[in-house]
């Protein structure tokens, strides 16, 4: 007879049933303890298989059945790690599809990886309804390390990460979340490539389940499916993965869960097809429910338990991500997100005796404070799409770069409905956010989104070789780097000066209440006009509490024209632009969705200039989305702006010993750079202040080829202001001064 165990339901509720295919009837007993080896280097990865007997029904659920081992180190404290069940698998390309099969039965394990040197002992532990009991212990020598150990927040600088032996960590890479049906054999392919050109980092998606790594499928738990069961084959898949990134010593963040499995209705959804659905024998009857449920949280810390057990003994497990864009969940509720990380995390950290660091990301560019600096996390992260990529990444990093605690930008791309590979065949969304995020002294690259379609189609992965060269020697914990502002003057001024736009881009894209999503005014005068606009106009149908005007108050000495730049517009029903000259509507242009709702994909055929002439003399502009939905925006006023300088827009930092700059010539945004416009930027004098004084190398680099296109000997004057000449160049150069 079939022996069930009974999860426990809110009154009202059926009860739910778990029917593991791993269940087990037999007198609590371990039979053996095996070991790979009997000596392993510190941060190596050592697996014991347990041979055990007991009685459970749920082999994922603690209270049910839970194996341990007590690990007693030559020195410091015992601390104990989870056990896990594991199955064998094999793999085979069948066409262009992974197919994974079990190549043996089911087993227990208990994954191990030595923080220090010496002699560990290590004696297994087992727990079931019945009792306990404990094998006699292992003697496990840890030799000295190959390898530089986990990743933590650096004790010198908390703004940087570094390895356990002190060495700096700085992440460069892209997300790598799921692959295409070739399973594994994709990163087979993508792994080698990425590490031969510098990349160290990579993120991969735990969740939905239709994602190569998805832990919980939709099902009966008498398959292995549904809540409480976790599917072994991708789990086998993830082993492989990590262990193919160790090889090649890439760091890889796993994102536990995405919004999809709390989205109802739009935008990705999941909900209809999520295990944690009631409707589907989950605790949830809506999405809301998740934050605060006792059997979700009693379901979730399984999950982390299994995770710990599984994955934490991997050092190049760069650290957990709990969510993936939690604020998309539906019904999303700060004050109880909140409280639910601030909950996991504590469980986490608990039962963590590897200490990997806690994150979390929101789609809002802003982030949220609340989320960003709970003490529980280690670190955020910013996801953007729109706009330039390059200046999101520039103004986020310094935004919030004085808060203590590592950023980086964890997703960024110029489309978030798709990687648009034939108007950006070189990649320049995925090169210009790199070495912004060089310039701003971020605590990571800015890591692109479509790894599998545009790098990998478009053979993009020698982007980063050039990132990885420029920074190979930085240690960033050690340098207390400052942004500073570069100045420029011109090495031959022209005579007559030209003229440029006065430009409001780059602004955040927020989905929520917040100073971006009400009415803004902007005063300009004398070609002079300062604000931060957000980079989407909300329609008046959808969005209404979000509708966010803009009126622009200006002085003007002669006519200009003042254009709206739209980029992509909401694929559910559209949105409308008009612009009002004096309140007088001057301009209406109906971005009409044509198939409805029916069809949500982003809407393409609109982008591009909307523009009026406004008048000399002073005049109110205004621009609204009347519309249903959203469209992406910037704004300027043409030929506004006498430039006195040379166009260049540049991003340094300055440390004690190394100092770098990322400079780009004035308007060569992704936008600008896929209709092809052209233009240099002339030989000019760059102005750095900060410097400690005493001789400097300069080197001025290629960034798309990383050769070094000039490189002199300088010495800064006690005052720490030097001045550095900048060849001309057609799309952007880096500038490194080491100290000598």
């Amino acid at each position: 007879m079939l022996s069930l165990i009974a999860v426990a339901a809110i009154a009202g509720q059926r009860q739910t049933v778990i029917e593991s295919p791993y269940r087990q009837s037999k007198p609590l007993a371990i039979r053996s303890v095996e070991s790979e080896s009997q000596s392993i280097p510190r941060f190596g990865v050592l697996d014991l298989r347990v041979k055990v007997e007991a009685h459970y029904n749920n082999p994922f659920d603690p209270s049910d059945f839970a194996l341990d081992a007590r690990v007693t180190p030559p020195i410091g404290d015992p601390y104990v790690i989870p056990g896990f069940l594991y199955r064998p698998m094999t793999r085979e390309l069948a066409g262009a599809e992974e197919q994974i099969k079990p190549s043996g039965e089911a087993e227990w394990r208990v994954r191990f990886s030595p923080k220090i040197e010496g002699v560990h002992q290590v004696r297994v532990m087992a727990k079931d309804r019945t009792g306990s009991v404990s094998a006699e212990p292992l003697s496990i020598s840890s030799t000295p390390a190959v390898r530089k150990g986990f990743v933590k927040v650096s004790a010198e600088d908390s703004r940087y990460f570094a390895f356990a032996d002190g060495s700096s960590y700085w992440p460069i890479g892209t997300n790598m979340a799921w692959a295409d049906t070739r399973g594994t054999y994709a990163y087979d392919e993508w792994l080698p490539k990425y590490a031969n050109n510098g990349v160290n980092y990579g993120r991969l998606w735990l969740s939905p389940a239709w994602t190569t790594f998805g832990l919980e499928q939709l099902g009966k738990p008498s398959e292995g499916k549904g809540m409480g069961q976790f599917d072994l084959g991708n789990a086998w898949r993830l082993d492989y993965v990590l262990d193919l990134a160790r090889k090649h010593d890439i760091q890889l963040l796993l994102c536990i869960e995405s919004y999809n499995i709390l989205r109802a209705g739009d935008a990705h959804p999941w909900w209809e097809k999520s295990p944690h659905n009631s409707d589907h024998g989950g605790p949830l009857r809506i999405p809301g429910d998740f934050w605060a449920d006792e059997r979700m949280d009693k379901l979730f810390k399984d999950k982390l338990r299994y995770l710990v057990a599984r994955y934490g003994a991997y050092s190049n497990n760069f650290a957990w991500e709990f969510w993936n864009e939690v604020d998309l969940t539906s019904d999303f509720e700060l004050p109880r997100v909140r409280d639910w990380h601030r909950r996991m995390a504590q469980y986490l950290k608990g039962i963590d005796s590897y200490d990997h660091m806690v994150t979390t990301s929101a789609a809002s560019t802003m982030g949220f404070r609340e989320l960003d600096m709970l003490g529980e996390l280690d670190y955020f992260q910013t996801h953007h799409y729109g706009g330039d990529p390059a200046l999101t990444t520039a103004v986020q990093q310094s935004r919030k770069a004085g808060q203590g605690r590592p950023h980086y930008v964890g997703e960024i791309g110029a489309d978030a409905s798709g990687a648009r590979p034939e108007d950006d065949p070189t990649g320049i969304q995925i090169h210009d956010p790199l070495w912004a995020a060089i310039g701003t002294g971020s605590s990571g690259s800015a890591m692109s989104w479509w790894w599998d379609s545009l790098i990998a189609p478009k053979d993009l992965y020698s982007l980063f070789a050039p990132v990885a060269a420029f920074v190979k020697d930085v240690q960033w914990p050690d340098e207390n780097f400052k942004q500073t502002t570069p100045t420029f003057a011109y090495q031959s001024p022209p005579a007559i000066a030209p003229v440029k736009d006065l430009e409001f881009s780059g602004g955040p894209v927020e989905w929520r209440a917040s100073a971006y999503n009400q009415p803004i005014y902007v005063t300009v005068r004398n070609g002079k006009g300062q604000a931060t606009l957000s980079g989407i106009q909300h329609g008046l149908g959808n969005h209404q509490t979000l509708n966010n005007p803009v009126t622009f108050d200006v002085q003007l000495e002669k006519p200009t024209r003042f254009i709206v730049e739209v980029g992509d517009v909401s694929g559910y029903g559209g949105a409308t632009l008009r612009i009002w000259l004096d309140d007088k509507l001057v301009a209406t242009k109906d971005f009409a969705d044509p198939d409805g709702d029916e069809k949500t994909d982003t809407l393409r055929q609109y982008a591009g200039n909307y523009e009026v002439l406004v008048p000399a003399g002073s005049h109110r502009v205004r621009v609204q989305n009347t519309g249903k939905d959203w469209f992406m925006a910037s704004y300027r006023f043409v030929g506004l702006v006498r430039q006195t300088a040379p166009a260049i827009q540049a991003w340094s930092v300055v440390g004690e010993t190394k100092a770098m700059a990322w400079l780009r010539r004035e308007g060569r945004t992704w936008a600008a750079a896929i209709k092809g416009q052209p233009g240099m930027a002339p030989a000019t004098v760059m102005g750095l202040s900060g410097l400690a004084s005493g001789a400097w190398k300069v080197e001025v680099w290629d960034t798309w080829s990383g050769k070094v296109l000039q490189s002199k000997i300088i010495t800064v004057p006690v005052s720490g202001r030097v001045r550095v000449d900048v060849p001309p160049f057609a799309t952007d150069v880096a500038l490194k001064l080491s100290k000598q």
